[in-house]
């Protein structure tokens, strides 16, 4: 069963690597960080997440990676996004998350009720993905 399990993960990791980092940026040009945020913001709202387990809940089905709040402030949420999935992800130069941060966004914005939005950095040296939701 757990060699069946790494088949699947495989798979879904090609599937997904095969549409963010190859297809979609094909497509959007240079507009594929903007409008990549905006579709995990519609997604978010698709999906109905509007608290930190449902966006971990849905970031480990989708195969995003192991989500985690490192800091709460009063007007910003830090999150640090890791594990396999991001490193290959990083390691293959693919350094593209505005779908995740777009995801964030607009879950912190339903579960609190305020505008918000999402800025992304890559920690290169942790091969981890930080993304802080700002609101007022």
């Amino acid at each position: 069963m757990q060699k069946n399990n790494k088949h699947i993960n495989e798979h879904v990791y090609f599937i997904n690597q095969l549409y963010r980092d190859f297809l979609l940026p094909t497509i959007l040009g240079d507009d594929d960080a903007t409008i990549l945020y905006w579709a995990g913001k519609r997604i978010s709202r698709h999906y109905d997440l509007s608290s930190f387990d449902d966006i971990v809940s849905f970031f480990n089905t989708a195969e995003f990676g192991t989500l985690t709040k490192v800091k709460e402030r009063r007007t910003s949420i830090t999150f640090e996004l890791s594990g396999q999935t991001v490193t290959d992800r990083l390691n293959s130069d693919s350094r593209e998350f505005s779908i995740e941060g777009g995801m964030i966004a607009e879950a912190v914005q339903k579960g609190i009720g305020k505008a918000t939005e999402s800025e992304i950095t890559i920690l290169d040296k942790e091969k981890k993905v930080q993304i802080v939701a700002r609101f007022d």
